[in-house]
């Protein structure tokens, strides 16, 4: 018989922490072990009951979320799933920076119409934390730093872009003729982080990007991506043309596809079916990036669950292009990028740290 998941459910809001224990009490497999009230009662009891799996709300009276984390993480081998509210999306993102393993949007006062939804919702992402090795959540914590560095070292020993003449606008350097498609999922939004901190505004491509979010938090990775990178970081609007030096994000419920119109590459989204029960999905993008760019093509799958990315990777890799894959040592989950491996899709196999290099060194190709 499978091993129960113990989780202990914190929030500061008596309602909440009874929808969720109820929430999660149609599954046999999951026991909610304890609640606590605030970040104090959270440490206290994460030392106390050992749970498999922490659900924390980031406001909270006495001892925030954000500042309780570190304390979590440091005393339990409990995973972290964040109570997010989207009108506080920053503070979700630097939860995730900090350790935690994901986050579900926090269910408002007086839900009761969706509890099946939010079960199913919450659910999965309690069997994905339990599924992450919590010796790998305390590495990657310390090892930011380090990954930056490695990245700037390599960044030093290597030539660097061209450079745009000074003044030039990023849309007035000529036509793009490579696209870099990028897929994430778990874990997924440092990753990016780290993959564009590496990436100068010259670069000669344009990026597209597939990051599975909850309604809401497309918009809001875009703006943190754009404040922290120096491309221009946008989610995606239907039509827009592909930029060298810019990204674009795709937005929650909308697949997004690349096509040639009038010999000007642009984002085309749909309200297609889910693919692998997402939308968007990273496979309709990689394949139509293959599509129009060809040899010019690069995919990258990062950290996440699952198989999405596998078979559009592999279209990328037939066409021409460049693969690349997030290692598993790096991972948070080594679910998108191994389905990848499995399918003879990759050509690189990186640590996410050398991701950026890999990139620029596909650029250096073409």
């Amino acid at each position: 018989m499978p091993s129960l998941i113990k989780v202990l459910v914190v929030d500061d809001s008596a309602l909440i922490r009874q929808i969720l224990t109820r929430a999660l009490s149609v599954d046999p497999r999951v026991e909610v072990v304890g609640v606590a009230r605030d970040g104090v009662e959270a440490i206290q009891k994460a030392r106390e009951l050992d749970p498999d799996v922490i659900t924390l709300d980031i406001n909270m009276p006495e001892l925030n979320g954000l500042e309780a984390l570190p304390h979590i993480l440091k005393d339990s081998s409990a995973r972290v799933l964040i109570l997010s509210n989207v009108d506080d999306p920053e503070t979700t993102y630097q939860a995730l920076d900090a350790g935690a393993v994901d986050f579900i949007s926090k269910p408002k006062q007086g839900f009761a119409s969706s509890i099946e939804e939010l079960s199913d919702i919450l659910l999965k992402k309690i069997h994905t934390a339990y599924g992450v090795d919590p010796r790998r959540v305390a590495r990657l914590a310390r090892r930011v730093g380090d990954a930056v560095q490695r990245e700037t070292a390599t960044a030093v020993l290597e030539p660097a872009m061209p450079t745009p003449a000074a003044g030039e606008p990023k849309s007035s350097r000529g036509r793009v003729r490579s696209a870099v498609a990028i897929a994430s999922s778990t874990g997924g939004p440092p990753a990016l982080e780290r993959v564009f901190d590496g990436i100068p505004e010259s670069v000669p491509a344009s990026f597209l990007v597939v990051q599975h979010l909850p309604p809401g938090f497309s918009a809001s990775l875009a703006r943190r991506l754009n404040a922290r990178s120096s491309l221009i970081v946008r989610e995606a609007e239907d039509g827009m043309p592909l930029v060298n030096g810019t990204a674009l994000i795709a937005p929650h419920g909308r697949h997004m596809r690349v096509a040639d119109v009038a010999g000007v590459p642009r984002v085309v989204l749909s309200e297609d079916e889910p693919v692998h029960g997402m939308r968007p999905s990273a496979d309709p993008l990689f394949e139509s990036v293959a599509d129009v760019f060809g040899e010019d093509a690069v995919g990258v799958v990062l950290t996440g669950m699952g198989s999405d990315g596998a078979q559009g990777l592999a279209r990328i890799k037939e066409s021409g292009g460049r693969t690349i894959a997030q290692d598993e040592e790096t991972s948070v989950v080594w679910g998108m990028p191994s389905a990848a491996v499995k399918a003879g899709a990759v050509g690189h196999i990186v640590p996410v740290g050398l991701v950026a290099a890999e990139i620029r060194r596909s650029m250096r190709r073409s």
